[in-house]
């Protein structure tokens, strides 16, 4: 039987090629350490900006007025020696003790990348090797130069911006909003220039603007004594008012075209003329119409100057207004 078997076996169909052996691949560990977590800098997905721009700014020491040294060639003058150095840190928030932010996220991506430090280098709330924590802006009275086309330059001037009660971040800043505390303002190059070139501007405006008025004795007068805050006689000569005026425009032209182009400066005229007429009296800062004892506002308002011309403008006043004007002729 066995024999009949192997006459029915077919040799031919045996595949003597080898057997190839496939490895099977072992599943690769897609799974970090805890290590490589804490190493790895989470990606930025916003393309970086550059904060940096082509731009020189001086850091100039604001002297302050009065004191004992009063000769500008003293090394005192002003508040600080000629060789002394004042330094300046990131604020602290009062509320939390931590710093202030004085970078956003754009700018602290970008200047880590082109500093070469890590990820989050320049974070205030780090607890460890804080960036901020040994950084200091060196200022001497003698003009400071930076130049924001540098990083460590513009991350000084992010500092000084930041100590905004100590550096005024602009010439118009220092000029239109001045602070006791001011101790250095912060000017481009340039800014110098176009302040004189916009209060020369500001100047000739006001003089155009005086042309118009340089006759009307009680236009004079009421700009006078908006300006200085003090009454100025009824009495006094046109020629005196004037030469106020002309003081008034050269020590602040800005205040003064301000005052000049107020649009309620003709109320506030007929307001001070009806004071002198008797018809309006003023309590303290408030006015009131005499013949009624009513304030010159509104519900809920109070009856200061501003406030008294701007119901008198209203158009349900105008029979009021009208006959304010009628008692003062």
């Amino acid at each position: 039987m066995a024999k009949k078997m192997e006459e029915t076996l077919d040799l031919g169909m045996i595949d003597e090629s080898p057997i190839t052996v496939k490895e099977v691949e072992k599943p690769k560990n897609n799974i970090e350490t805890p290590v490589e977590r804490q190493t790895q800098a989470p990606k930025y997905d916003k393309t970086l900006i550059s904060c940096l721009r082509n731009e020189r700014i001086i850091v100039r020491h604001v002297p302050k007025e009065g004191g004992l040294v009063t000769n500008p060639k003293h090394i005192l003058y002003g508040g600080m020696a000629e060789n002394a150095v004042r330094y300046f840190t990131v604020p602290i928030l009062e509320s939390s003790g931590a710093y202030k932010n004085i970078l956003t996220d754009d700018e602290k991506a970008f200047l880590e990348e082109v500093m070469g430090l890590e990820y989050n280098a320049l974070s205030v709330y780090k607890k460890e090797n804080n960036y901020w924590s040994n950084y200091q802006v060196r200022l001497t009275k003698q003009d400071n130069f930076l130049d924001l086309s540098v990083p460590d330059d513009y991350i000084k001037y992010k500092v000084l911006k930041a100590n905004s009660n100590f550096i005024a971040d602009s010439l118009e800043t220092l000029q239109d909003k001045p602070k006791a505390t001011y101790q250095f303002v912060m000017i481009r190059e340039g800014e110098e220039e176009n302040n004189e070139s916009e209060k020369l501007s500001a100047t000739m405006r006001c003089y155009m603007e005086y042309g118009k008025i340089k006759d009307d004795k009680d236009t004079l007068k009421c700009i006078i004594e908006l300006i200085d805050g003090r009454p100025i006689a009824a009495n006094s000569k046109i020629e005196l008012l004037q030469g106020k005026i002309n003081n008034l425009i050269q020590a602040d032209s800005k205040l003064f075209l301000k005052i000049i182009t107020d649009p309620l400066l003709s109320t506030k005229v007929l307001i001070n003329k009806a004071i002198e007429a008797g018809v309006i009296s003023k309590r303290g800062d408030q006015y009131y119409l005499i013949s009624s004892n009513s304030p010159l506002c509104g519900n809920n308002e109070d009856p200061t100057l501003n406030v008294a011309a701007r119901y008198l403008n209203l158009p349900k006043n105008q029979e009021l207004k009208l006959s304010i004007e009628a008692k003062i002729k």
